[in-house]
């Protein structure tokens, strides 16, 4: 989901545009219980994630040790079955 930052209030804007080094970057959003019930992380942390969610389905991508068979069923044949 996207959201534009012009229907963020300003007070959470800010702490996003300029977050407390002493805090962290990250803004985690809490109900009045302390349950997490959103989580704002900074551009280059998001990427940085994504970077090694993308490496780490890649070795396991590498690791099936499954041999080619030219002839295995396709997905549309075992979807006709």
């Amino acid at each position: 989901m996207k959201v534009k930052s012009s229907e963020l209030p300003a007070s959470l804007l800010d702490k996003i545009r300029n977050p407390d080094p002493l805090e962290g970057e990250d803004l985690i959003i809490e109900d009045e219980l302390g349950k997490v019930v959103g989580v704002i992380i900074q551009p280059d942390a998001y990427a940085f994630f994504l970077k090694k969610v993308a490496e780490r389905e890649d070795e396991l991508d590498n690791d099936l040790d499954e041999p080619y068979d030219p002839n295995a069923p396709t997905l549309d044949d075992l979807k006709e079955e």
